[in-house]
């Protein structure tokens, strides 16, 4: 049983695994004795390894009148995962690269894709991105300004989406068999994947902590292997990277920011707040953010201050029911203290927007012009 977990969790996020420290390289690095003090905090709450790296195993290309689908399957001690890298038509390399973490939305069949993937044959995506991006494929208007996009599955999400083999374990018969019955990747299938999955978030997390670890190393980790393959490669300018994620994703570019000085701007969508001030109704959020003991040393926007001086852009969705408003508002504005401290408050930007937690085009056409002044 314990072999079956390993191979889906990764035996490099348990914290006996003999790796370079991460904690040790990012101190050496801070230019603030409070960036010290917030990784020194944080280094016992995350299992991480800043020197993970996906080695590629097959590459296809698909090619467009406006750009080219490349979708890279990797490999990351025995795990394998994928993610997608679009080159526009317009440029050449090596590119400029806006890293796009996915985001969450209970959608677990799919990870990358709906960011990009034509939707005409796939209902689901298409009624995904009329609820959060007012019905766009928005990673093509960054094509469009000549950046490449890399954007790659996220653990439970996509190809590295709950295994069957492990579904089979924790549900009933009746559901397993029904799922097995029906064809990968149609609507019903789908449909029935996501609610399963969803049901299953509780357990997976407290399994997740048997095996010795915390969900949001996991995520973190393989967010640092993908960046580290991606600048390996030729085709990247590697002065030139910048990350980006709305919700879930804004949460894991807040921390691969944080972890990833070759990041030079970022913009967190629709995840900033202080958990410490959520208790109630809304601390209604996916299992995957929540590192144990987190509260109670640190909060999201220290985690932001490891990222300046770098540029950092949090847009807000101000009738967010997921964050309470005043939690919002005091999370920016820590954010900004801290950058004031290092005398960069120039490098700092915020917006709220009348809106409920969404990317619409408002927030997209912000963020396209934001991008393409910064990097």
């Amino acid at each position: 049983m314990v072999e079956l977990f390993e191979r889906y969790f990764g035996i490099h996020n348990k914290p006996n695994v003999s790796a370079p420290h991460w904690a040790k390289s990012i101190l050496d690095s801070c230019d603030f004795e409070f960036q010290k003090s917030i990784v020194e905090k944080l280094q016992p709450l995350l299992y991480l390894n800043l020197e993970l790296c996906f080695v590629e195993r097959n590459k296809r290309e698909i090619h467009y009148e406006a750009f080219t689908e490349e979708l890279i399957t990797a490999n990351l001690n025995g795990i394998e995962s994928e993610a997608a890298f679009l080159k526009p038509s317009n440029s050449n390399p090596p590119y400029p690269v806006i890293v796009v973490l996915h985001d969450h939305g209970g959608f677990y069949y799919y990870g990358k894709e709906r960011i990009f993937m034509d939707d005409s044959t796939q209902p689901f995506l298409r009624e995904y991105r009329e609820k959060f991006y007012s019905s766009k494929r928005w990673a093509l208007d960054l094509l469009e300004r000549g950046f490449a996009v890399f954007c790659p599955d996220a653990f439970y999400f996509g190809k590295r989406r709950f295994p069957q083999e492990l579904i089979k374990i924790f549900v009933d018969n009746k559901t397993y068999e029904q799922l097995t019955s029906l064809t990968e990747g149609s609507y019903e299938f789908i449909k029935l994947f996501n609610r399963v999955s969803s049901e299953l978030e509780g357990i997976i997390f407290k399994n997740i902590n048997f095996y010795g670890t915390n969900w949001p190393s996991i995520l973190i980790n393989e967010d640092i292997a993908w960046l580290n393959y991606l600048l390996k490669r030729k085709d990247v300018d590697k002065s030139r990277i910048a990350c980006m994620g709305f919700s879930l994703g804004g949460f894991r570019t807040l921390f691969l920011s944080a972890l990833k000085k070759e990041i030079k701007a970022s913009l967190v969508i629709a995840f900033m707040s202080e958990f410490s001030k959520m208790l109630g109704q809304t601390s209604r959020h996916t299992f995957m953010v929540h590192i144990p003991s987190f509260t109670r040393f640190l909060d999201l926007p220290d985690i932001a201050g490891l990222i300046l001086p770098r540029k950092l852009f949090v847009m807000q969705c101000s009738e967010d029911s997921l964050f309470p408003v005043d939690a919002m508002k005091s999370a920016v504005a820590k954010i900004e203290e801290y950058y004031s401290r290092a005398n960069c408050k120039h490098n700092f930007s915020y917006k709220f927007y009348p809106n409920s937690h969404q990317f619409n085009l408002y927030m997209q056409e912000d963020a396209m012009n934001y991008l393409f002044l910064n990097i």
